[in-house]
């Protein structure tokens, strides 16, 4: 079971019965509160991961918070299962988290400039606004 719970101190059959939850939680949208967890910078990981202050998690997802120098905000995303989260399950994340009318995007980088040491998805919430939409170039366009 290559997931977060597989290196845990669980039991397979505890494992086993959380995972089950998780799944039943997913598929009827039902995630519980967000709690707010605050930990000391440098205490979770080396480099970019060294930068996070503070978490946020439910019964289905965990989520790394920090904001960068720039304002931009980045959401480091994961589940116990390591299942991706759906499109759908990543802009409630980001409207829970960050607002509605907040936008994010994920970045594929170049491959220079690839980190994939965990089994996490990210948003970036941007600030100012993007110079396209899905409606075009014309934020104002319907």
């Amino acid at each position: 079971m290559t997931n977060a719970l597989s290196a845990s101190s669980l039991s397979r059959n505890e494992q086993t019965r959380i995972l089950k939850h998780e799944r039943t939680n997913r598929k009827v949208g039902r995630w519980g509160a967000w709690e707010l967890i605050e930990f000391q910078k440098g205490s979770i990981g080396r480099s970019w991961a060294a930068d996070f202050a503070q978490a946020h998690k439910n019964k289905v997802f965990s989520v790394l918070d920090r904001t960068l120098a720039t304002g931009v905000r980045h959401l480091a995303i994961t589940s116990l299962s390591g299942i991706r989260p759906s499109w759908p399950e990543m802009q409630r994340i980001k409207d829970e988290l960050a607002g509605p009318e907040a936008t994010a995007v994920e970045v594929y980088p170049p491959k220079g400039e690839i980190v994939d040491g965990a089994n996490m998805y990210h948003l970036w919430i941007v600030t100012a606004p993007l110079p396209f939409t899905l409606f075009g170039e014309n934020r104002s366009t319907p």
